[in-house]
């Protein structure tokens, strides 16, 4: 069994814009009143919520601990999680709080910028997950670490502590790289208890100085952590594990036509950790993930939805690699 904790965000969409608003002034302009085709979207979204999601549609018995407001937009949420099968009990109602939420608008060229409300993902620790659920679990997916200030640094460290000592599996991912990203001084205790550790190339740079892909990865593995896996979008992924004598290893991604880039690495994640409960190594998993990835970047409408291990199967069987 799996259990993720993360953000749990309600997205809403405004998508295919000819060209983004601009702000002048309070009375609708020819620049800040965009008309668009596409009606608002609202979808599940949230780093931990999509994880779980992707999860439970590919298979697997996955619990979410996170937060959500006693709103209708908890309801909401509450029912998307549950109707993909997704275990609940460890999503708590906060009294006081609303359900995040991020309005997202993109044109195009996919060019995007979103508004966030961080909501009840504030109020999320790292006691959401008790020792039992530990014991239960074969692995512990923690998510939007640089978002999640109940997590920071403590939270997570005790949390990862006690996965070790139930014998769980732990993986991180320290994205998105924004507000207070993670630096390396502040990672190096949870590296110590670290199997798998998830972020992307930015992400990466930010949290080490090192812009050489392959020293900064060295310096996550010298902190204590397994295996390393840099998410590269469309170019696919890079693994470094521990003791590996010839540095990292790149593992292709897939050609597709990009519908959407919300929740790809999400969706890699879980394709990964999925693959590597069912026995693969990192680099399987990592084409696994890429896999997953792919089908929902390139899936318009609730792309989570398109995921099963049988589709994931046959289009990591069936295509080509870049």
């Amino acid at each position: 069994m799996f259990t993720v904790i993360g953000s749990a965000t309600v997205d809403l969409f405004v998508s295919n814009l000819a060209a983004l608003p601009r702000s002048e002034g309070d009375e609708f302009t020819v620049d800040s009143l965009v008309f668009h085709d596409h009606p608002l979207r609202t979808s599940l979204g949230g780093n931990g919520a999509n994880s779980a999601y992707a999860l439970a549609r590919l298979g697997s018995r996955v619990t979410l601990a996170g937060g959500i407001g006693e709103d209708h937009l908890g309801d909401w949420m509450a029912a998307q999680l549950a109707g993909a099968g997704v275990e609940i009990a460890n999503v708590r109602r906060y009294p006081g709080t609303k359900t995040a939420t991020t309005l997202i608008l993109s044109d195009v060229h996919q060019n995007r910028i979103a508004f966030h409300h961080p909501g009840a993902n504030n109020a999320v620790e790292g006691d959401s997950i008790d020792d039992e659920l530990l014991r239960r679990s074969h692995t512990l997916l923690l998510t939007s670490y640089s978002i999640m200030p109940g997590l920071r640094p403590d939270g997570a460290v005790e949390l990862f502590r006690r996965a070790r000592r139930s014998g769980t599996l732990t993986a991180a991912d320290i994205g998105p790289a924004i507000g207070n990203p993670p630096r390396l001084e502040e990672l190096r205790p949870l590296l110590a208890y670290t199997d798998f550790f998830f972020c992307n190339e930015h992400e990466l740079n930010v949290c080490t100085g090192e812009t050489d892909l392959a020293k900064a990865m060295s310096e996550i593995v010298e902190g204590g952590t397994g295996c390393v896996v840099i998410k590269q979008g469309a170019q696919g992924a890079t693994v470094l594990q521990r003791g590996e004598m010839e540095g990292p290893t790149e593992v292709t991604g897939f050609s597709v036509e990009v519908q959407t880039t919300v929740g790809a690495g999400d969706s890699f994640n879980a394709g990964f950790l999925f693959a590597t409960e069912d026995g693969a190594s990192p680099l399987q998993a990592a084409r696994f993930g890429n896999a997953t990835a792919a089908i929902v970047v390139s899936t318009a409408d609730r792309p989570l939805d398109a995921l099963s291990r049988a589709a994931v199967e046959y289009f990591s069987d069936s295509s080509p690699r870049r």
